[in-house]
């Protein structure tokens, strides 16, 4: 039994040591695998740093001006370059990252870094890895080198908002995997390189606000994947290449503020992507092109400012997405289709010198100018829905202004409507519309009609009113409006209807008011009123409808109003009648 024992226990002491012998192997081989499988860093590369380091060397930081540097987009600006150091590995530098596993320098992000001084063409001699290099808002001035083109693994290469200038080099064409080309916001002259179609992975390029001319090479409709391409700001001139056309994944195109001319391109109907088209200020001819109505993504489209002529197409309503539409400024001529306003997205309308009056016939509503003064509700009347944030719509046409009553329109009128000298009426009744109405109504000579009711509008009524001596009926009804009604108001001969009520107006009613010879319908009701009615309303013989009531008027009810033979609806409430 002791012998038993004895081997028993030898028996478990041999099994420990194997157990233990294997754990210890198989912890071994796990750790060896374990630390093969974590990627070593490698130590920054000697050559490399010392490029960075002359490159470094070459500008003075924080010399910068504030706009370019010091405050950028909610976050202020770092002079990375300043912490580099000799001693210490340059990929973990601020603005540098390097490849994991071979330590080569690949991103180099220097964006508003406070760098002054020239674009030396031996910077990036030995970082020739480089896939991401952004060098944008700084103060690096001189001429992009040849040896950008060296480059060849670059994919995005930013070097806007600097003070770069000469020609783009033609080495760019080397830089076959860019998808990513921002040179906007500099001094380049030339022309685009024709050469630029060999880089065809590009998804976006941004060359606006330099002094590049000529014309834009066809070539350009090459790049197939560009989604954003933005021209604007520069001299080129001649026509838009058709090619742009086959850019069928484009979704922004800006090519405002240059000298195209010719016609609009009807390839441009192609653009099925399209959101953004800016066209404006340059010198662009013929019609509207029909082919833009397929571009139903459209969200903003600029022809402002152009020779384009013709009338505009009578259904616009296809762009649906639509939520500005700029056509100021050019020979249009006919009616502005009335669909446009049938597009709930719409927030901005400049229509500015399109000659004659909205085309009302494509309304299906009815819409009616309905007299001033007349009972309105919304039953019948044209709803827009959406909001129209900027007051431009007013610029439509230049002899007459939808009714745009009853919706949810608001903002202030601007001061430029007094530039719409043949306008014929004016109605902004029942939307959220605040605000003093300007002085420069008063050029409106030939305003017959003005409709106001329904509004915040404050302030005082402007005495250049004196000068609408067309008006027959003024509705202000239901405001904020206060002080002395203007004793001008008394100049409106031929105003039939004058609507005051709710609001609050006070002093005492001017005398002058008894001028209006032909006036039918005064409504001056819910105001602050004091002092004596006129004794002079009885030379008011056409008026028919007089009310006077909630204010505080005192005194008896002038004893001439016996002579107004066709008053039929008398509310005068004195205090002391």
């Amino acid at each position: 039994m002791d012998f038993f024992k004895k081997r028993t226990k030898g028996s478990w002491n041999s099994m420990s040591t194997i157990h233990i012998t294997f754990y210890f192997l198989f912890s071994f081989i796990f750790y060896v695998r374990y630390v093969s499988a974590v990627p070593t860093r490698h130590l920054c590369r000697p050559e490399q740093r010392d490029a960075l380091l002359e490159f470094k060397n070459e500008f003075e930081i924080g010399k910068s001006s504030f706009d370019r540097c010091y405050f950028i987009n909610g976050s202020y600006a770092s002079p990375y370059p300043k912490s580099w150091a000799n001693s210490s590995d340059c990929c973990y530098w601020e603005g540098i990252t390097c490849d994991t596993k071979s330590g080569e320098v690949i991103e180099l992000d220097l964006s508003c870094s406070c760098l002054h001084g020239r674009f030396h063409s031996n910077t990036f001699q030995n970082i020739r890895f480089l896939t991401t290099l952004d060098l944008s808002r700084n103060d690096l001035y001189g001429q992009i080198p040849s040896s950008i083109g060296n480059l060849s693994h670059l994919t995005s290469l930013n070097l806007s908002n600097n003070h770069l200038f000469g020609q783009i080099p033609s080495s760019i064409k080397n830089l076959t995997r860019l998808t990513s080309l921002y040179l906007h916001g500099n001094q380049f002259s030339g022309q685009i390189p024709s050469s630029i179609g060999n880089l065809s992975h590009l998804t976006s390029l941004r060359l606006s606000y330099n002094h590049l001319l000529g014309h834009i090479p066809s070539s350009i409709g090459a790049l197939s994947h560009l989604t954003s391409l933005h021209l604007s700001g520069n001299q080129f001139w001649g026509r838009i290449p058709s090619s742009i056309g086959n850019l069928s994944h484009l979704k922004t195109l800006h090519l405002s503020g240059n000298n195209f001319d010719g016609e609009i391109p009807s390839s441009f109907g192609n653009l099925k992507q399209l959101t953004v088209l800016y066209l404006d200020s340059n010198k662009l001819r013929g019609n509207f092109p029909v082919a833009l109505l397929n571009l139903t993504k459209l969200r903003s489209l600029s022809l402002g400012s152009n020779h384009l002529t013709g009338a505009l197409p009578p259904n616009i309503s296809p762009l649906s997405n639509l939520e500005a539409i700029y056509a100021n400024d050019n020979n249009f001529v006919g009616t502005v289709p009335f669909s446009l306003l049938t597009i709930s997205s719409l927030t901005h309308i400049d229509f500015w010198r399109i000659i004659e009056k909205v085309d009302e016939a494509t309304n299906p509503n009815g819409l009616e100018r309905k007299k001033l003064g007349m009972d309105m509700n919304s039953e019948g009347c044209y709803s827009i829905n959406g909001n129209i944030t900027v007051i431009a719509v007013i610029g439509m046409v230049s002899r007459a202004i939808p009714n745009l009553s009853y919706n949810d329109l608001y903002g202030q009128i601007p001061s430029s409507i007094g530039k719409l000298s043949h306008l014929t009426s004016f109605n902004l009744s029942r939307n959220h519309f605040f605000g003093q109405i300007p002085s420069s109504i008063g050029n409106l000579t030939h305003l017959t009609c003005l409709e106001l009711y329904g509004n915040r509008f404050s302030g005082q009524i402007p005495s250049s009113i004196e000068n609408l001596s067309n008006l027959t009926s003024v509705a202000l009804t239901d405001n904020q409006f206060s002080g002395l009604i203007p004793s001008t108001i008394g100049n409106l001969s031929h105003l039939i209807c004058l609507f005051l009520s709710a609001n609050q107006f006070w002093g005492q009613i001017p005398s002058s008011i008894t001028k209006l010879s032909r006036l039918e319908y005064l409504d001056l009701s819910d105001n602050n009123f004091d002092g004596e009615t006129p004794s002079s309303f009885g030379s008011l013989k056409h008026l028919t409808n007089l009310d006077l009531e909630s204010n505080n008027l005192s005194g008896n009810f002038p004893i001439a109003t016996q002579n107004l033979t066709k008053l039929f609806l008398l509310k005068p409430k004195l205090k002391d009648l």
